[in-house]
């Protein structure tokens, strides 16, 4: 469970983090103190000693801000918002300003954090891949790791706001931190990674680089072979250094040498084309030369024209006999009259073979919808012609025709019949491949003009779709957390009550209206608020005074306690609407309870003594308030805290608890401990949370295994396309928009961001392995068929 894993994890931290602290703050004395004597002049001396005494002023204060922050580091990985709803990160022109001395602490902060992933870099590097797939994520970034070194150094950074003093005096911290804290978390490291590795979350895991690539090899030499009359002038190819490793120069170069090899260049009454051994070879340009002697070689001009005749309806050269055809149809356009065969060099022909197979693997590839296919289909000439044109197009990515195919086959992965009566996605692409083939002759510009209006349009839909995507997720993001706050009151309510026996309204407001409080306060405030406390310390103390007083100190702890527990649970009946009837029967009914129990005759040997109207102190609120409040007269000290405000022990012996019974402050914060630690430990359950039994049977049948469609459903990445078959049998297309930590449910939206389905990893598994669900590659076809194509140099 996600939630057990990250709290033991968190423990794991604290352990380890809290001793280190602690030695460094008791070395930050000792180093200030040293200072002062070596000081040069007063004004530094008394500096460092009134440094000596803030920092031992708030020493307590740092060290439990410290742990809530670090807390809440956690608890922000645990809730953290889907990625729909995520702000997106500024631009560097975007940045407010910062003055001089946070620029200090950020430069202190970025040395730190740098040092220590260098030297922790293969830990943190597997800590990050395994609480990715804990919180079944495709990633988890530095950012996002609660244990990065960033974490550990923000968090001290947020608990020395407490100190009031100079820059200088907190940069010297900032070291004394680096030096007992960040370089000590080694250790750490090694125990999450063993502990997670015995959680059996990713145990084969290897190391490789933090992008995930293995160390690019050096690039293949160009093949020997090339003939004069193949026109291989690099230049004449866009080959300037800038050929983004190799891409399709290399294939270019790799099949002109194979033709020049085999000696399919055109000479005497010789036929070849490409040769049998070569892709897309077959026919070509033989069929123009055969029996009519030396055929001439088609300058650019005549190869343009001839393209430019051939019909750009259709599927040319890939419905049929793919880049033979092509190149057939080419040489007949240029054929067609005169005693002299035309055909083509080995350059252009092999410019063709590409392009063709490019294209045939775009309308073989299942990850476009077939009237996408189509459409994209059609481009084929125009980007033969382009490809032609301007011999940049095999080496620049960046190429606005191959950026256009890129775009068209990413925007079409997502498309869907019935999604796109209000999109018009089709109709938009429809329409700009009908400007290319009526307008394009040789201007390879109006490519990037088609390739702006279509992001144009597409970042118009996206943004639609993004915020209803994020309203969805918000929304639903809002009845899961309502869900976690719920589990979490009822953990809490029911470790306070403990089994014990309670008069029927005290159980009710307990189990009800505190319970709905606790609630409200999780939602609004969090765990580690003031509010959070005081509710937890009221709902413990008020089950510890009803538990029977056999002793004098117990009565007279119960007699000074009253007073703030009885206005606390007052206001909280007040902010929770309670009727006014229902709040004065729980007032009569403790009013009476306290009153019997120290009114009950002492056990003998036990000193007698006068006890208190309890039930007139219940009645009448300006007792309880001079109690709370009492005016402080003359030379007399300010009041105690409110004693519902104090800070729950963090450690407290299991053995001790016993001895809590007679002790309400030891009792209440016993509990709240105790709560909380089984809070961020992840152990209660949530309502309505699927656990691996129950998702077993969710749409699984008895076919539900750990098997491979089960892992890959759990690795499935937010934002991962797939096709899905509806109830109808109808393949739908979704989108993961994101995977509940809490639930354990997966949000699949459309292209238009709307919320369609919702499943567990178990039910998603069930899908995949009846084959009624595929995963869609995230990488566009166009640049998989490029892949393709080059994985056949290897």
């Amino acid at each position: 469970m996600p939630i057990q894993i990250l709290g033991h994890c968190r423990n794991l931290s604290t352990r380890h983090v809290e001793p280190l602290l602690r030695e460094m703050l008791d070395n930050a004395d000792d180093a200030l103190f040293k200072l002062a004597e070596k000081a040069e002049d007063n004004r530094s001396q008394t500096a460092y000693f009134d440094a000596m005494r803030e920092l031992r002023r708030q020493r307590s204060t740092m060290e439990s801000e410290y742990a809530t922050q670090m807390a809440r580091v956690f608890d922000q990985c645990l809730r953290a918002r889907p990625a729909a709803s995520r702000s997106p990160t500024a631009e560097p022109d975007e940045l407010s300003l910062v003055d001089d001395e946070e620029l200090e602490e950020n430069l202190a902060i970025d040395g730190m954090v740098g040092k220590a992933r260098r030297l922790n870099e293969h830990d943190l590097h597997a800590i990050e891949r395994r609480l990715a797939a804990v919180m079944e994520r495709s990633r988890l970034s530095e950012e996002d790791n609660p244990v990065d070194p960033v974490a550990f150094c923000r968090g001290f950074r947020d608990a020395m706001q407490v100190l009031d003093v100079d820059i200088r005096i907190r940069l010297i911290i900032f070291k004394l931190f680096d030096q007992f804290v960040v370089s000590r978390l080694a250790p750490l490291y090694h125990e999450i990674n063993r502990y997670l590795v015995e959680m059996r979350i990713l145990p084969d895991l290897r190391h490789e680089s933090r992008e995930g690539r293995p160390v690019s090899e050096s690039r293949r030499d160009a093949p020997e072979g090339f003939g004069d009359e193949a026109e291989m002038d690099s230049g004449a190819y866009g080959v300037d250094g800038e050929d983004d490793e190799g891409d399709l120069v290399a294939l270019l170069r790799h099949w002109v040498g194979r033709r020049d090899a085999q000696g399919s260049i055109h000479q005497g009454g010789r036929s070849g084309g490409m040769g049998a051994g070569v892709p897309g070879g077959g026919s070509g340009t033989g069929g123009a030369a055969s029996g009519q002697g030396r055929a001439v070689t088609a300058d650019m001009g005549s190869v343009i024209a001839a393209l430019s005749s051939l019909p750009s309806r259709g599927q040319m050269g890939v419905a049929g006999g793919g880049a033979a055809e092509l190149k057939g149809a080419v040489v007949g356009a240029l054929n067609t009259g005169g005693d002299q065969a035309v055909a083509l060099n080995g350059m252009d022909e092999s410019a063709i073979d590409i392009v063709a197979m490019l294209f045939e693997f775009i309308f073989d590839d299942p990850a476009l919808p077939a009237p996408i296919k189509e459409l994209i289909g059609r481009l084929q000439i125009p980007v033969l012609k382009v490809a032609l044109l301007d011999k940049g197009f095999f080496s620049r990515k960046r190429h606005p025709a191959r950026r256009l195919l890129t775009e068209l086959s990413r925007v079409g992965v997502g498309w869907s019949e019935a999604a796109d009566e209000e999109e018009g996605l089709r109709v938009k692409i429809e329409s700009l491949v009908e400007r290319l083939l009526n307008d394009f002759e040789d201007d390879v510009g109006i490519f990037e003009e088609v390739l702006q209006d279509l992001q144009d349009f597409c970042a118009q839909q996206a943004e639609r779709a993004a915020q209803r995507e994020e309203q969805a997720a918000l929304a639903t993001q809002g009845r899961e957390n309502l869900l976690l706050a719920r589990g979490v009151a009822d953990e809490a309510i029911e470790r306070v009550i403990d089994g014990r026996t309670l008069p029927e309204p005290i159980e009710h407001l307990l189990r009800h209206t505190w319970k709905e409080l606790l609630v409200l306060i999780y939602l609004r405030n969090g765990q580690h608020s003031q509010l959070w406390q005081k509710a937890l310390n009221v709902a413990s103390l008020l089950v510890w005074s009803l538990i029977p007083k056999e002793r004098q100190d117990e009565r007279d702890q119960l007699t000074g306690l009253l007073p703030s527990l009885l206005k606390a649970l007052q206001d909280g009946m007040a902010r929770m609407s309670r009727p006014p009837e229902e709040q004065q029967e729980v007032m009569a009914l403790l009013a009476r309870e306290h009153t019997r129990m120290v009114k009950t005759p002492m056990p003998a040997g036990d000193a007698a003594a006068v006890a208190p109207d309890l039930e007139e102190m219940a009645a009448t609120p300006s007792t309880r308030k001079q109690a709370v409040d009492p005016a402080p007269t003359s030379g007399e000290a300010k009041p105690a805290a409110d004693p519902l405000l104090q800070s729950p022990a963090r450690e407290t012996p299991a053995e001790g608890a016993a001895a809590d019974i007679h002790d309400g402050r030891s009792f209440m914060a016993r509990k709240v401990a105790e709560i909380n630690q089984l809070i961020s430990e992840g152990r209660f359950s949530v309502p309505g949370q699927s656990t691996p039994e129950a998702s077993e049977g969710e749409g699984a049948g008895d076919d539900s295994v750990e098997d491979l469609h089960l892992m890959t459903a759990r690795e499935l990445a937010e934002g991962t396309w797939l096709e899905l078959l509806d109830a109808e049998n109808q393949p739908e297309r979704i989108k993961l928009s994101w995977k509940s930590l809490i639930s354990g449910k997966y949000f699949f939206v459309n292209r238009q961001g709307l919320k369609v389905r919702e499943m567990t990893s178990h039910a998603l598994a069930a899908e995949f392995r009846a084959g009624r669900a595929r995963i869609i590659e995230d990488v566009p076809v166009f640049d998989r068929a490029i892949e393709t194509l080059l994985s056949s140099l290897k």
